[in-house]
């Protein structure tokens, strides 16, 4: 937990020095041909992740026992323009690993069936760069780093698990798109890789509700 704590306090250093540090440089959504008015433009979002740690690398992507979506599979999210075409951002997500679900290739047993799941917490940085300049469509590239930790859990094959905390590498792809000057819809896939550790590299996708501050 404490990795998690320095890494918030970390993102929230980062969003804060680079937003002092750029007092011009975006053009309003509206009016791109526009000059800034000395001000950074900020979104938030808030939405729903899915995480799979199945260890079947990129195989059966579409099994859903892979994947976990359960109790609180929820994230928010905060994001400062920087420059043209780039942004930085923090994100902090939620989810459970509940029974039935596919772990490191075993398979969980839930807590309604006498074992534990596992909880899942992660708290991520990230850089972007859009590479289309459009007032509706968004894509965009990121990478950046973060923790994730996975609680304890037991298997059906009886065999239990303590909780982790990992740093990982992250980099991903997605795309906002926006129906209006503050309202809009954000679509994220994201590769963790463990650092410094045998285990555990993950994906994580999300969909969620984008609110944009001037």
């Amino acid at each position: 937990m404490k990795k998690i704590s320095f890494t918030i306090l970390l993102g929230i250093l980062c969003i804060n020095l680079i937003s002092a540090q750029n007092d011009k440089g975006w053009n309003d959504r509206n009016n791109p041909s526009a000059e800034a008015e000395n001000t950074n433009q900020w979104t938030l979002g808030f939405g729903v992740n899915a995480v799979n740690n199945s260890d079947a690398q990129f195989e059966e992507l579409t099994n859903s026992d892979h994947w976990a979506f359960a109790r609180i599979p929820f994230y928010l999210s905060a994001e400062a323009s920087v420059g043209s075409n780039f942004s930085v951002g923090t994100m902090v997500s939620f989810n459970y690993f509940t029974d039935g679900k596919i772990y490191e290739g075993q398979t969980i047993l839930g807590e309604d069936k006498g074992g534990n799941d596992a909880g899942y917490l992660a708290v991520d940085l990230n850089l972007r760069y859009s590479f289309l300049n459009s007032n509706t469509f968004e894509p965009y590239v990121s990478v950046g780093t973060g923790v994730s930790h996975f609680g304890d859990y037991t298997t059906q094959a009886g065999t239990s698990f303590n909780p982790i905390d990992i740093f990982t590498l992250n980099a991903g792809l997605g795309m906002n798109v926006w129906f209006s000057p503050t309202w809009g819809v954000n679509l994220n896939a994201t590769g963790k890789w463990g650092v410094a550790t045998e285990y555990t590299n993950h994906n994580q996708a999300s969909i969620g509700i984008l609110y944009s501050i001037k």
